[in-house]
């Protein structure tokens, strides 16, 4: 049974990722800077490790590592850029070298094709320090993730549109605001590629036994779809017309980002974007 260890493992990728190794049979163990509502520890081998990945005093043997753990918010990356160099890039060097593992699966961005925020550099650069000091190793780029599996749920305030769009769905908020309708795309909002997380999940469980050893591997389904459009389909899963109010555009975003036509091929979402928008609405309704 090959033993493996996930940081970040109480967050919502990592706690998805979590059960769905537990479920193919690995022997998992997990590594967070704290607990969180997600109660994984019925699908660890043993009580998880509470530590910060930016320390280097905890060490283990694993047949792969898992690397989730890291700071997400483009937002708060434009006004604090020195905490992502210090957990994306810095966490990420001494999580590669503490631990002895033939396998290093890492969580980028698709904000990577065109890093304009401190987040999507950071991430950059923890990809070329990994393809310069690993060994085997999958570097995955992921689109935009939401929906759940019904049982975990993503941590902290809402900071993804399918999420906030079903907290609004839920009366969990009195509107959404649209970040910007002056893009250049076809109804002004921008474009985004979502991923069901249950979908990335599956991905990295197959990457265990199949490190890519590539530049990075894309995580999407190929399809984009507006702020507009998403904000509609919520409205139609959910059977709520809630309000919706146009503000400004936010630092560090991009007009449209989809995975490329070449890296669909491999790594992919089958569930839809109803699927996404519905899941995530029921879980506001709990």
């Amino acid at each position: 049974m090959k033993k493996i260890l996930v940081t970040g493992a109480y967050g919502y990728i990592g706690s998805h990722t979590v059960k769905a190794l537990a479920e193919h049979g690995y022997h998992v163990e997990g590594l967070d800077i704290s607990r969180s509502s997600n109660d994984i520890e019925k699908y660890l081998n043993k009580p998880a490790y509470l530590h910060d990945v930016v320390r280097k005093d905890h060490r283990g043997d694993y047949d792969a590592i898992v690397h989730l753990a890291g700071a997400i918010d483009i937002e708060e990356s434009v006004r604090v850029p020195w905490k992502y160099v210090k957990t994306n890039v810095e966490g990420t060097f001494n999580t590669l070298i503490k631990y002895s593992s033939d396998n290093f699966i890492f969580a980028s961005t698709a904000s990577a094709f065109n890093p304009i925020s401190p987040y999507a550099q950071s991430k950059l650069l923890a990809e070329n320090i990994i393809k310069a000091y690993g060994k085997n190793y999958s570097i995955f780029r992921f689109f935009n993730v939401a929906g759940n599996n019904g049982e975990f749920r993503q941590i902290g305030n809402a900071t993804h549109l399918i999420r906030i769009a079903a907290e609004a769905a839920a009366g969990k908020r009195p509107f959404i605001t649209i970040n910007g309708t002056d893009w250049d795309t076809r109804d002004g909002t921008c474009i985004r590629d979502y991923v069901h997380v249950s979908d990335l999940a599956d991905c990295i469980v197959n990457s265990i036994e199949n490190p890519s050893n590539s530049n990075y591997e894309c995580i999407g389904s190929g399809i984009g779809h507006t702020v507009r459009e998403v904000i509609d389909a919520m409205k139609i899963v959910s059977d709520v017309d809630f309000q919706v109010i146009e503000g400004p555009r936010r630092s560090g975003d991009t007009a449209e980002l989809i995975m490329p036509e070449d890296k669909s091929v491999k790594y992919y979402g089958k569930r839809t974007l109803e699927d996404m928008c519905m899941s995530a609405y029921q879980m506001e309704l709990k």
